[in-house]
């Protein structure tokens, strides 16, 4: 089975192109290089969300219910400390 890579967004490569600027060792890099750098680290954040995809599609529905749950919770408790 061929190995499909990642939808990398335009989301993804904006916040990637701002990691590479906001990284003082990267401000020496031409601007094709920095593209470069800015692709893969656009292409690892495509490369997770598929991942958690995966994993998620793999849940059954009481582990669903069950991170629901600790997700309500997690948030009542964030409101409840305002």
């Amino acid at each position: 089975m061929p190995i499909k890579p990642p939808i990398v967004t335009e989301m993804d490569l904006r916040r990637a192109r701002q990691i590479v600027l906001s990284l003082a060792p990267l401000k020496g890099l031409t601007s094709d290089d920095a593209e470069i750098v800015a692709r893969i680290i656009a292409l690892s954040f495509a490369e997770g969300r598929q991942r958690g995809l995966d994993i998620a599609m793999d849940w059954s529905t009481d582990e669903w219910q069950h991170a629901r749950a600790k997700a309500c919770a997690a948030h009542a408790a964030r409101v409840a400390g305002d």
